[in-house]
C-alpha cells in the first residue's frame, strides 16, 4: 500500500460507541488500535474520511438497511449519537488531523477539496450510496485511491456499508479487524466471511501499519 494512494475510512469513531458511552461497542484495546491508526494516518499524511452516525431521532435499532449480510439475530443498538449531544462527537483518539466536514443527508453540498476530512452521516441506518449527496462525497474521497483501510464501530452496520461502497468503486479494501467492533459477534462473523469471499483483506492493525510504513520508506 502506498500512503499517497491510500484512504483511511473511519466508521462511527464517536463517543457513544467508546467505553462509557451509550452504545459502548468498543473496548479499550480496540479503541487503542483505532487511535494508533489515526495517528499513523496523520504522520504519513494519508487521506482520511469516513462515516458517522448523526440522528435527529433515535435510530431504528435492530433492522437497519444493511446491504452486505442480513441477520435476524443481531440485537438492537442502544440509543446513540443524537444530534447535538456529546455522544455524537468524536471519541478520544478518533478524530483525524485534518479539519472535519460532516455531510448530513439533505444538507447543502460542500465544496470538496483535499484539505478537509469528509464524513458522511449515513451511519448505521443506510448505505453510503442510498443518497446522491453522500455518494458524491464518497466518490471524492475514493478518487485516485488504490487501497482503503476501514476501521471503527459496527462491523455489521457502518463498516459493512463502507466496504460495500468501496468495493462498488473498485477500491482494494482492507479491514483492520482488531480496530473494529461488532454489535453481535455471530452476525459479524457472517459479514466477515462475506468480505473474504468478495476479496476483502481482513488483517491486524500492526500488519497494515507495517505495509504502509514499508512502502513509505522504500
Amino acid at each position: 500500500m502506498l500512503p499517497g494512494a491510500t484512504l483511511f475510512v473511519a466508521v462511527c469513531t464517536q463517543r457513544d460507541f467508546w467505553p462509557g458511552g451509550a452504545a459502548a461497542l468498543v473496548d479499550g484495546a480496540t479503541a487503542a488500535n483505532v487511535a494508533t491508526l489515526v495517528g499513523v494516518g496523520a504522520r504519513l499524511r494519508i487521506r482520511t474520511g469516513g462515516i458517522c452516525c448523526l440522528h435527529d431521532s433515535w435510530p431504528r435499532g435492530s433492522a437497519p438497511d444493511r446491504t452486505s449480510v442480513a441477520s435476524t439475530t443481531a440485537p438492537a443498538l442502544a440509543t446513540h449519537c443524537l444530534v447535538g449531544t456529546a455522544g455524537a462527537d468524536f471519541a478520544p483518539g478518533g478524530a483525524p488531523a485534518l479539519p472535519v466536514i460532516v455531510v448530513a443527508a439533505g444538507s447543502v453540498a460542500p465544496a470538496l477539496d483535499r484539505v478537509h476530512a469528509y464524513y458522511v452521516a449515513s451511519g448505521c441506518d443506510a448505505g453510503v450510496d442510498a443518497g446522491t449527496l453522500h455518494a458524491r462525497v464518497f466518490d471524492h474521497l475514493a478518487a485516485g485511491v488504490r487501497d482503503a483501510v476501514v476501521f471503527g464501530a459496527g462491523v455489521e452496520y457502518g463498516l459493512a456499508h463502507a466496504v460495500d461502497a468501496l468495493l462498488h468503486r473498485r477500491v482494494r479494501t482492507h479491514v483492520s479487524l482488531d480496530a473494529a467492533a461488532a454489535v453481535d459477534d455471530a452476525a459479524a462473523q457472517l459479514v466477515i466471511a462475506d468480505w473474504k469471499r468478495r476479496g476483502v483483506d481482513v488483517a491486524t492493525t500492526a500488519t497494515l501499519i507495517r505495509l504502509l510504513e514499508r512502502t513509505a520508506t522504500s
